[in-house]
């Protein structure tokens, strides 16, 4: 022990001259130590990882009409500012449906800048109106794509981010959390019906500020990874209203933006009804979808399916929800024979029906 005391104790001398001497030089140099020290066993709370990671893949929309010749955006006028998301490095990015314009619009383009200044040209790929996506094209390589994992699964609680471009200041980030997943509207299997709320975005609520102009853009993690496309909010004054925004969630954006790519749009199937926004009490023993429309156009239609029967079982499937019925009708593929069980009148009657393809984006 006295030996091992012997061969540390010179160097201990020297440390403590050495730091003498230092002081004795510049004083202040304690108080840079001692603050270094105190706060490396801090955390400090900042999202700016977050941020620097996922913002550089977050674009300006703008959609603008052209001039006389149909050249150039600059003597153009711009008539929509929003964001959107760098999907790929080869230039797909994925905004809003409800951000483009219309196919019969005339003299109309759709630009998108880069955080860096740049600006492209964009060209529509396709889009889903059920969802509220849309997917751009613009010719560009070793684009930044941003972070995200389809397995990722977002909780009631978590910390989200919102990025984009609100009321065309710029690039903007607010921050909220995850209020709650899942949400949906009801009529949601009829096109006459078809708007914001009613499709299939299995929306995720955040209370992260989203003002005119987030459409499109992303909500991401504090990880910087992809949660969702930001769609829309229910901000109201008149009705006292705020911090409600939606989300379509990343595993849902991919899915279409991917089925957009390879197909142009995505293939669903389509039985032709609504439930016509009936809701049930919580008390209540029924369960399953009651039939409250029929697309006349619909395969519905062309079967023995009724307004008022209640929708129990789809190929031996139980049916509690709407939201259980969507997701089987639309993940199947159009042609299906489908046998529906429902019950009427107080008798079980099970009506085969063939879907058709869903074509929400057809006028």
């Amino acid at each position: 022990m006295k030996k091992a005391l012997l061969y540390t104790l010179p160097a201990v001398v020297a440390g403590i001259a050495a730091g003498i001497g230092v002081l004795l030089i510049n004083p202040k140099a304690g108080s840079g130590i001692g603050d270094a020290i105190y706060s490396h066993g801090q955390e400090l709370e900042s999202y700016a990882y977050a941020v620097n990671r996922a913002a550089p893949s977050v674009v300006n929309i703008y959609v603008a009409t052209l001039n006389h010749d149909y050249s150039g955006q600059s003597t153009g006028t711009i008539t929509t500012s929003a964001s959107g998301v760098i999907m790929s490095k080869d230039g797909y990015i994925v905004t809003n449906y409800h951000v483009i314009p219309s196919v019969t619009a005339p003299n109309t383009s759709i630009f998108a800048q880069s955080r860096d200044g740049k600006v492209y040209q964009a060209f529509i790929v396709g889009y889903d109106r059920r969802t509220d996506i849309a997917v751009l094209k613009i010719e560009a390589q070793d684009l930044p794509p941003i972070p995200f994992d389809t397995n990722y699964q977002v909780q009631v609680g978590d910390v989200v981010l919102a990025i984009g471009n609100p009321n065309n200041l710029g690039q903007t980030v607010t921050h909220g959390i995850v209020s709650a997943t899942a949400r949906t509207g009801s009529g949601l299997l009829t096109r006459e019906q078809m708007n914001i709320r009613e499709g299939l975005q299995d929306l995720i609520q955040t209370d992260a500020p989203i003002n005119q102009g987030n459409s499109g853009g992303a909500l991401i993690s504090t990880a910087g990874e992809l949660v969702g496309i930001n769609t829309a909010s229910f901000n109201s004054l008149r009705y006292g209203t705020y911090g409600i925004g939606f989300a379509v969630p990343t595993r849902l954006v991919v899915y279409v933006m991917q089925e957009i790519i390879k197909h142009g749009r995505v293939i669903r199937g389509y039985l032709g009804i609504s439930d016509g926004g009936t809701t049930q009490l919580p008390d209540s023993n029924q369960v399953g979808v009651r039939v409250g429309y029929i697309d006349p156009y619909g395969p519905a239609a062309q079967s023995d399916l009724r307004v008022g029967d209640w929708i129990v079982e789809v190929d031996g499937k139980g049916i509690l929800d709407v939201r259980s019925l969507i997701d089987i009708i639309s993940s199947t593929q159009p042609g299906t024979v489908m046998q529906i069980t429902v019950r009427r009148n107080g008798q079980e009657l099970t009506i085969p029906i063939t879907l058709a393809e869903d074509r929400p984006n057809v006028d």
